[in-house]
């Protein structure tokens, strides 16, 4: 475990390194500092405004998962909060204080509640994966996500087997060396039978789809609008994708590096110059970053619970 750990710490190490170095190499500071300061504020303020319009249909779509028992206003905060610990704390455990929290304050089991973070992250998967696709062969990249589409699909045929051989799946999990593993694919055992129906994923999949368009909208807003770069709605979707697979990456707490490499290297398939895309990059990922941060961070204040414990139980459920 501890020879895992360290493996996986040098590679998230190494990728952030090297991130950094491809986005800021070269790169003139004063200019970048002028780049900056010269963008519209009152742009800027709107755009973070308008990032929690998107984070409240998040929150909307938790509530759906939840049966409509949890309610809109703690999925937002449970919302925020998981989007904090993932900003603050490396290896994305702010699924795991999400799932924490729904159980602690739904009194749900926290397999329910895992589930329930598996159904959001899975169909962001297939988001990612659907508006890549697109992206891929209008600009001719139809290989940057090949390996993306095998891992979803991948996980659509386990369902599928799930669904179709019940009784052999049933058996595999009682075979499963940990407890809270055992439980949490008994409780998605549970929900392909008897709660994924074609309404379900229709409407989880609108849900979904609403939400990226809201989050993509953040990009849009601060390319075309506070940057006022000379790019396509494409380019910006093409934008938007990219920076989105860097943030979905494992690597530092809240992407920092590896999502403004994302930034720099899809703006300059467009051609613009790298201190204008870092300076853009860097703005975004602010507006994204700060504000939810903060506002996580005083739920998980508020709320009592310990990153210290998440992270314990975090390593036994591995």
């Amino acid at each position: 475990m501890l020879v895992k750990k360290t493996v996986s710490f040098l590679l998230r190490l190494a990728l952030v390194a090297g991130c950094l170095l491809y986005a800021f190499w070269g790169i003139d500071f004063g200019q970048l500092w002028q780049t900056v300061v010269q963008y519209n504020e009152v742009a800027v303020f709107w755009t973070t405004v308008f990032s929690f319009v998107g984070y409240a249909v998040m929150a909307l779509r938790l509530n759906f998962l939840s049966g409509f028992v949890a309610g809109n206003w703690l999925c937002f905060k449970a919302f925020l909060m998981s989007m904090a610990v993932n900003n603050i704390v490396p290896a994305k455990l702010g699924e795991l204080a999400k799932a924490f929290y729904l159980r602690r304050e739904c009194r749900f089991s926290l397999s329910r509640s895992i589930t329930m973070v598996f159904w959001e992250r899975f169909f962001d998967l297939n988001a990612i994966l659907a508006m890549g696709l697109v992206v891929a062969f209008h600009f001719k990249l139809k290989m940057a996500f090949v390996p993306l589409a095998a891992a979803v699909g991948g996980i659509w045929a386990a369902l599928w087997v799930v669904w179709a051989y019940p009784d052999f799946v049933g058996r595999l999990i009682v075979k499963m060396p940990s407890n809270r593993l055992a439980e949490f694919l008994a409780e998605l055992k549970l929900q392909v039978l008897h709660g994924v129906t074609p309404g379900f994923i229709l409407l989880l999949g609108l849900y979904t789809a609403i939400c990226w368009l809201l989050y993509a909208g953040s990009t849009f807003l601060v390319l075309l609008w506070v940057a006022g770069l000379p790019l396509s709605w494409g380019h910006a979707a093409a934008v938007f994708v990219i920076s989105s697979l860097g943030m979905a990456m494992p690597s530092s707490p809240g992407a920092l590096g590896v999502f403004e490499a994302a930034v720099v290297f899809s703006l300059g398939l467009f051609g613009v110059d790298q201190t204008q895309s870092l300076a853009a990059g860097l703005v975004l990922h602010m507006v994204q970053f700060i504000p939810v941060t903060v506002a996580g961070l005083l739920v998980l204040v508020k709320s009592g619970m310990n990153l210290r414990r998440i992270r314990e139980t975090d390593e036994v459920m591995e």
